[in-house]
């Protein structure tokens, strides 16, 4: 007579983070040391040396204007992120409950994945004007796009197994959701919230670098048209500091998804 085993539940394992971090680490020091020394020694004049970046990213965060940017950027990518990440869920369960209508919006939201939407930035300027909203829109459509075809492949890939013993439990809708599917997918959902929170910074930077008044991708073209490149590339360096800040922040986010999860 067989016995049943339990499926092994997936675990973070703290050492693999461990070790992704220090690789990590490793490589941005690299690379930095690599900068250093060819500014230095003149193999190039167009990135200036790393150390002197730093001087200048801690003489513009004592500058009031960098955290008027920086808070017009992070309104901007926080609710673009929330708001992206939501609609992009319920798209991915609506395409999941709706299997046809899924088919039918999936070849768009794959040419509009890649295409860049900040080419529809002047449409929206003309329909809601130069303001935080023209950003924010664009940027929570590019959230949403990832999330929505994680979420619908996620839910798609569910073994049929679950929603039988689902159904052999009698859980509602409500619980099948919560309960059964939505873990079942956890992967894809870690993965869209990824990939929702780049295109979400990479949104409303690149937006604010066209037409936007305030903003750190505004602040950065504004510092290459006078010339000043130790502030803009002190300026790339905060940005690309603050992807990493939120990609962090994502992790207890991530970790209460997958908790609890089963392997497939």
């Amino acid at each position: 007579m067989s016995t049943a085993t339990a499926a092994p539940r997936l675990r973070l394992d703290p050492r693999n983070s461990a070790v992704s971090a220090i690789g990590t680490t490793a490589v941005v020091l690299l690379v930095a040391l690599v900068l250093e020394v060819g500014a230095r020694a003149d193999w190039w004049t167009v990135v200036p040396a790393v150390s002197t970046i730093l001087v200048g990213v801690g003489e513009i965060v004592r500058d009031p204007q960098f955290w008027t940017d920086a808070s017009r950027t992070g309104l901007e990518v926080g609710v673009s992120l929330v708001f992206g990440s939501l609609f992009g869920l319920l798209a991915g369960i609506v395409f999941w409950k709706l299997p046809a209508v899924g088919r039918a919006f999936e070849p768009y939201l794959v040419a509009l994945y890649a295409v860049p939407l900040a080419l529809f930035y002047p449409f929206m300027i003309v329909l809601v004007g130069i303001n935080v909203w023209s950003v924010i829109i664009l940027a929570t459509l590019m959230a949403a796009i990832p999330m929505a075809l994680n979420t619908g492949v996620g839910l798609a890939a569910m073994r049929p197994v679950y929603t039988k013993l689902a159904r052999s439990l009698d859980l509602n809708q409500r619980q099948l959701m919560f309960s059964v599917a939505l873990p079942a997918a956890g992967p894809y959902l870690v993965a869209g919230l990824r990939m929702a929170l780049v295109y979400s910074l990479i949104g409303c930077v690149a937006m604010e670098f066209v037409t936007a008044q305030a903003g750190l991708g505004y602040r950065i073209r504004y510092l290459y048209e006078i010339f000043d490149d130790v502030g803009m590339y002190a300026y790339i360096a905060v940005v690309l500091l603050i992807s990493v800040a939120l990609t962090v922040v994502l992790l207890p986010i991530e970790r209460l998804i997958l908790r609890g999860r089963v392997t497939s």
